[in-house]
Order: C-alpha cells, then sequence, then structure tokens
C-alpha cells in the first residue's frame, strides 16, 4: 500500500491484516508463530470497519447510510458473524483454539539382503558351491534416518471452537482468505465513494 492510494484508515487496517494473514502462511509450520499472527489478524481485520466507522460518523451522512445497509447486510453472513465472535474472544477471553492436522511420511528404503550360499558334496566326493534365494530374509536393513521427519508436518489448522450455528468448513487459513476478500470489497467500495465526495 503507498500513500497515494488511500487516505482511509480502514484501508491501513485492511493491509495490516493482510500482512499478518501473510505471516500466519510463511509460519505455517510453527505452531506458536501462526497463533500469534492470527491474534494479530482477528484484531487488525475487525478493525476495519470500526476505524471506518469513527473516520466517518459525524463528517458523512450518506457514507455513514451505506456503512449501515453494509452491517445490515452482514447480520445475516455467517463468516462476518464468526469473525466479529472469534475477535471478541481473542480480546476478551483466549486466543481461539485451532486443532491442528499433521502428516508424517517415511521414505522406507529396506534392502532385503537374501543371498544364501549352499554347498554341495556329490557322492564322489565333489563340491559344488550354488546360490539360492532363501524363503526368508537374512537381514533387514533400517531405513536411513534422514528419510524419518524430526517433526509431522502441520498441513491444516482448525477452529475448535465453533459456534453451533456456523456449519461449514473450519479450515483457518480458508476462512481467513474469505473474509480478508469481504473487507477488501467492503473498503474498495468506500473509497471509491469517497473519491466521489471529493
Amino acid at each position: 500500500m503507498s500513500d497515494s492510494v488511500s487516505n482511509l484508515q480502514a484501508r491501513f487496517k485492511l493491509e495490516e491484516a493482510k500482512f499478518f494473514y501473510e505471516q500466519m502462511e510463511f509460519n505455517f509450520q510453527d505452531r506458536t508463530k501462526f497463533l500469534y499472527y492470527l491474534d494479530a489478524f482477528l484484531s487488525s481485520a475487525r478493525s476495519v470497519t470500526l476505524v471506518f466507522q469513527k473516520e466517518f460518523k459525524n463528517v458523512n451522512a450518506k457514507l455513514m447510510k451505506w456503512y449501515e445497509s453494509k452491517i445490515d447486510g452482514w447480520e445475516e453472513n455467517k463468516l462476518m458473524k464468526l469473525f466479529v465472535e472469534m475477535r471478541n474472544i481473542s480480546i476478551h477471553a483466549y486466543t481461539p483454539k485451532a486443532k491442528i492436522t499433521a502428516s508424517v511420511s517415511i521414505s522406507a528404503n529396506a534392502i532385503l539382503v537374501a543371498r544364501v550360499s549352499v554347498k554341495k558334496i556329490s557322492p564322489n566326493g565333489t563340491v559344488e558351491e550354488a546360490e539360492v534365494e532363501p524363503h526368508k530374509p537374512t537381514k533387514l536393513r533400517k531405513p536411513k534416518k534422514e528419510n524419518v521427519p524430526a517433526h509431522p508436518k502441520i498441513v491444516n489448522y482448525s477452529f475448535h471452537e465453533l459456534p453451533d450455528w456456523f456449519d461449514e468448513n473450519p479450515d483457518v487459513i480458508y476462512l481467513c482468505k474469505r473474509y480478508l476478500d469481504e473487507l477488501e470489497k467492503f473498503v474498495t467500495e468506500a473509497e471509491s465513494m469517497v473519491k466521489k465526495k471529493e
């Protein structure tokens, strides 16, 4: 965001939320950092509409009427209601809990050593040597240590405590991205209305 794009405080808060979202993606494998950035994301994303209201409440009646209609429309939007609730939990109680789904993949390059040397002595005393495959392997080599991951790989974070009325995919990254998209539409529309007024 450059200063020439927008002076709206809501845009600043939106860009701040995007930054925290990017940090969540970047620190995906570090559960503690991921939760730090999730907490920050919830606060800054929720602030987008709040700072907009504060900035224009006593300045632009037409813009505030538009804002009120947006808020009314969001009353039935499960996603918007969820993030208001998650932010309230984050600010007033605790960081919303997130379950992780992890995967472990082990590459087992086990090599079977199955050579057995057999000596056959014929009745005339001649010794013949032959190699045969046994029914059971004689030795099993363990996989190399570098093929076994030190930690499981996190593949998903899900909100642990969702309200009963929220019946959608609980994946944190997915929901945060959808929330950002909604806020981006709101801020872009607000910016165009402010420009028309100027």
